[in-house]
């Protein structure tokens, strides 16, 4: 599109040299005149060529961390002790007595601990890459057109004009058109009643 509109605006515009030469010149050729118009025209040719050069962008880059923390957090302790009791007895008259059991008892202690979370970044970093475009260039290209045009037909030599003499007698054959002319006889005419 770019290079149509360049060719249009140095057509209507116009360049420094004419699009258009003309020399015209006469030639005899086999004893004809020719005119012969020689145009020199000069058509835009567009060339595309491929230039490579190195560009600089910005690429994505995404690194992933480790990084600790500490974290607290609350976990239940159990320990068991002896513990003494009364055991319970369906005799009244029994003597009281002591007795000793197993027994958990539970207590929630405070504790840290390490943490690795990853932690994810993006960052952009400069990189540069080798790209080819194309580049199109103009340039005007002179091209010869040789128009012949027959101007006289060559001298011929004085023609002598030959006699018309009847040959064999007979000048006026039956089939020839009549010389008088007929009565016409209508459509109408024709028609037997």
């Amino acid at each position: 599109m770019r290079c149509r509109g360049l060719v249009l605006s140095l057509f209507f515009i116009g360049t420094a040299t004419p699009l258009l030469a003309e020399d015209t010149r006469y030639v005899e050729s086999n004893g004809i005149t020719y005119k012969e118009v020689v145009q020199t025209i000069k058509n835009p040719v567009s060339e595309t060529t491929y230039q490579t050069h190195t560009e600089k962008f910005y690429q994505e880059r995404v690194t992933t961390d480790i990084q600790e923390s500490q974290r607290a957090y609350f976990t239940p302790v159990t320990e068991y002790s002896w513990e003494a009791y009364t055991p319970f007895t369906l005799n009244p008259f029994a003597p009281p007595r002591v007795a000793y059991r197993w027994v958990p008892k539970t207590r929630w202690e405070q504790r840290t601990e390490t943490v690795r979370t990853p932690v994810t970044r993006r960052e952009l970093v400069p990189a540069e890459r080798t790209v080819s475009r194309p580049v199109t260039t103009l340039r005007m290209v002179e091209e010869e057109k040789v128009t012949r045009i027959a101007i006289a037909p060559p001298a011929q030599p004085a023609a002598s004009v030959a006699s018309r003499t009847a040959i064999g007698g007979v000048s006026n054959l039956q089939s020839d058109p009549p010389r008088v002319g007929t009565t016409y006889l209508g459509p109408m005419q024709n028609i037997r009643r």
